[in-house]
């Protein structure tokens, strides 16, 4: 293990104020301490005076949401508290977002009042020596296009008349309590990835099991739609899952009675997330309160036109 800055050098960003700044969709990526879009919040007008940073720079956030990390594949400006890191030596963007995941994993040293500013430097990574040999057989063209929509024309999603109640619509399964499950921090082969309420699919991760342990019916498929029903900040947060998983007694699974597609899914999470204002931590989204949510219940026609509206958006190209 070595201090960051023996692999990068740390330097402070642009430290300009979007509010300050005019936006254009054909202008220069700004970048902020934003944990989503790649820390991309918006794209404003290229300033005379000022240059933007070059591409193939790492991004770390030095407060807000902080230590996340990012390889920005486009010139940016950046934000307060916004820190940039350049290679000292040849590195691949596969070395590069190795290296965001090694930053990434320090995040549980601080928080909103401790923030990253004076020890991002002295992080301790892996040496270059240490980086493991796959890496070199990456092959990140699989990503190319990835942000693209399936269908290249404007769709709107179809208005519902016709409602029913969950319960009519799906088979609720509940999770499993974490008493007495051996829960593992990182990966291993042949586990299967316990999850947890979260407000964000990134960060639903529990844990991992060892899949031998554990019975079978409360393993549950990829694409499979699941919901949050506790915590004051992520429940009624509903998703679909991109592995199998086990979930906690926190989330319940939501098993279609009539086959469904993955756009059909993705439009029923997004539907029963938009049901949060109904409660609250005092008043969780379970038991009957989750089985009798009302949500739309579309014709065969409609269905089509959901499914058609969830092709049409962005990354919809891998679904």
């Amino acid at each position: 293990m070595v201090e960051l800055q023996e692999i990068f050098n740390v330097r402070y960003g642009s430290n300009l104020e979007l509010n300050k700044l005019k936006k254009s969709a054909n202008g220069v990526n700004f970048v902020s301490r934003t944990l989503k879009n790649n820390g991309v919040s918006s794209r404003v007008e290229k300033l005379k005076n000022v240059e933007p940073i070059p591409a193939g720079t790492l991004t770390v956030a030095g407060g807000g949401s902080v230590l996340e990390t990012f390889l920005q594949s486009e010139p940016f400006y950046s934000g307060r508290d916004l820190y940039y890191l350049t290679a000292i030596i040849e590195l691949s963007d596969a070395q590069k977002l190795f290296y965001c995941a090694c930053i990434r994993s320090n995040k549980y040293k601080y928080s909103y009042g401790r923030q990253a500013n004076r020890t991002l430097k002295y992080l301790q990574v892996p040496s270059i020596k240490e980086l493991p040999n796959w890496l070199q057989s990456v092959d990140l063209s699989y990503f190319d296009g990835s942000e693209r929509p399936q269908i290249k024309q404007e769709i709107s999603p179809p208005i519902i008349v016709n409602s029913a109640k969950l319960s009519d619509i799906f088979e609720i399964k509940n999770g499993i309590a974490a008493t007495g499950l051996n829960i593992k921090q990182n990966r291993f082969s042949e586990c299967v990835t316990y999850i947890r309420p979260a407000k964000t699919n990134m960060r639903i991760v529990r844990g991992f099991l060892e899949r031998i342990v554990i019975d079978k019916k409360h393993i549950h498929p990829k694409d499979s739609l699941f919901v949050s029903t506790n915590g004051e900040g992520s429940h009624s947060y509903s998703y679909v899952s991109i592995e199998d998983f086990v979930p906690n007694s926190d989330v319940s699974v939501l098993k279609p009675k009539h086959a469904m597609s993955i756009e059909l899914k993705l439009y029923y999470a997004k539907c029963i997330t938009q049901n949060r204002y109904l409660f609250s931590y005092g008043r969780k989204p379970k038991g009957k309160r989750l089985s009798t949510l009302m949500l739309p219940q579309p014709t065969k026609l409609e269905i089509k036109r959901i499914e058609e509206f969830v092709r049409s958006l962005n990354y919809s190209i891998n679904i």
